[in-house]
């Protein structure tokens, strides 16, 4: 695969902790690398980027004013269904049928998870085929939790049932033991910074890199966003609340 030399050397580091300032916003980030990618890994790029276009759908599905920048979707494409992405299209007709499930936007996830891992495997990009592999199996893992404390069935909320959840029991026990909801999302993410630098592979300018820093950059411009409105460091270490 192709090496990002300069594309990588461009862009800024990220910061040394969760919540401090990045020095440019997720939406730049993402801009400047669709702009300078090579052709034959825009696809690959859009599907991870694409991600956050189905966070922006299930905000304006529920009528929530929430927008992440650094889609591909603006939020006049959205309002008007322009341009819409083949999983964004087949949840709509889905839901207008009636989706069977406890939470109706796990469909949307299953169907995002099932398009970009399907452009990894044919690509053979290392990196999203791990990194989406772990998301979808903690995400499987997190819902057996649910179900066991609070019931229900646990078929309504798999995503990607073919992906068998492998032993998270220890990392499951940690989470539960948070202090508060923040913090709980924070151990959750200083995970997810662990699992791509462990899947972004041993060259600081391949592909796999390159969309390793798509996605430490979108948790870093998060809890950025995040520190607007908490002091983190009192909130996480004094049990506020939410």
């Amino acid at each position: 695969m192709s090496n990002y030399y300069f594309l990588m050397c461009l862009l800024p580091p990220m910061p040394a902790a969760l919540g401090e300032k990045v020095p440019i916003g997720f939406g730049e980030i993402a801009g400047a690398i669709k702009r300078n990618v090579h052709p034959e890994h825009l696809d690959i790029v859009y599907a991870h980027i694409q991600s956050v276009d189905a966070f922006n759908w299930e905000q304006k599905d529920q009528g929530r004013e929430l927008f992440l920048e650094g889609g591909l979707l603006s939020q006049e494409d959205m309002a008007g269904a322009r341009a819409l992405p083949d999983f964004i299209r087949v949840f709509r007709e889905e839901k207008e049928r009636g989706i069977h499930r406890a939470y109706i936007y796990d469909r949307l996830w299953e169907l995002y998870y099932s398009s970009a891992y399907a452009v990894a495997e044919r690509i053979g990009c290392r990196f999203l085929i791990d990194y989406l592999s772990w998301e979808i199996e903690l995400r499987s893992s997190l819902a057996a939790l649910r179900v066991r404390e609070k019931g229900g069935n646990l078929d309504e909320h798999a995503i990607l049932s073919a992906f068998n959840p492998r032993d998270y029991s220890n990392f499951i026990a940690q989470l539960k033991s948070q202090k508060n909801p923040l913090q709980t999302e924070r151990y959750l993410d200083e995970e997810r910074l662990r699992q791509i630098y462990r899947f972004e592979g041993g060259s600081s300018f391949s592909l796999d890199a390159l969309l390793a820093y798509l996605s430490r950059s979108a948790i870093y411009c998060r809890w950025e966003k995040i520190s607007e409105h908490f002091d983190i460091e009192t909130y996480l270490w004094h049990g506020g609340s939410m």
